[in-house]
């Protein structure tokens, strides 16, 4: 079965639209390096609030990547001492959370007391790395205890907000790549008048999508994973 060109153009355009321009894509190995972004990204992502959780990781590894060149690696004790360093999670939001950004009154505001109360729960857990957590999931007493104390600092259960963090970190239990690119790529081609049928398996669509795009292919399955855990009736794309 041939992948359609026609089909394959229509889920670049739907990758442009929904997940952001590739080049500001945090590799999924980064976030599995760093419980510190995870975190952010999950939390941030939030609601209708999705649109802002990339820029805010973005302005996070600028942050600290002009105090530690390299890689970020955070785990939820360095990204406590951020906090620490500028005294509020008030004063993170502006200092860290918009680093060198220009002030707008239009600017969403950032849920930084959030951010600061998860890293404080998951760090009195003991889990302060990815690999904390991930081993935590193991356990069925672990995970439960992960599992309130992330309810807990989200205000209540919030099965998006969990996915979301089981995806960035890779932890048993995360939605399925095959699910995820099945959903994507057949959401973008639902619009196409007479042609909204795959015309090769969905997974082929998207791989072929991701030559076009000059990116990796896991890569792309990663973003769309994460949009599948935020995605809404009303999508809000990435800013």
């Amino acid at each position: 079965m041939s992948v359609s060109e026609r089909q394959v153009q229509t889920v670049v355009q739907a990758c442009r639209d929904r997940l952001g321009d590739p080049a500001g894509w945090v590799p999924p190995d980064e976030y599995r390096d760093s419980l510190a972004l995870c975190i952010i990204e999950s939390v941030q992502a939030a609601g209708d609030r999705y649109a802002d959780a990339g820029t805010v990781v973005d302005r996070y590894r600028a942050y600290r990547q002009a105090h530690v060149p390299g890689r970020v690696t955070d785990g939820a004790r360095e990204l406590l001492r951020t906090f620490e360093e500028v005294g509020s999670s008030d004063q993170w939001a502006g200092k860290i959370g918009n680093y060198k950004r220009r002030y707008s009154e239009n600017a969403a505001p950032l849920r930084a007391a959030e951010i600061q109360r998860t890293a404080e729960r998951l760090h009195a857990l003991h889990i302060d790395s990815v690999g904390d957590l991930v081993g935590a999931t193991r356990d069925d007493r672990t995970r439960s205890d992960l599992r309130a104390a992330w309810d807990e600092c989200c205000g209540g259960p919030d099965d998006a907000m969990w996915q979301h963090l089981m995806t960035l970190t890779g932890a048993p239990g995360s939605p399925g790549t095959a699910t995820a690119t099945d959903e994507f790529v057949r959401s973008a081609l639902a619009d196409t008048p007479g042609d909204s049928a795959p015309s090769a398996p969905p997974t082929e669509i998207l791989a072929a999508a991701a030559d076009c795009l000059g990116v990796p292919a896991a890569a792309l399955e990663h973003a769309v994973r994460r949009w599948r855990c935020t995605r809404e009736d009303d999508f809000h794309p990435v800013a």
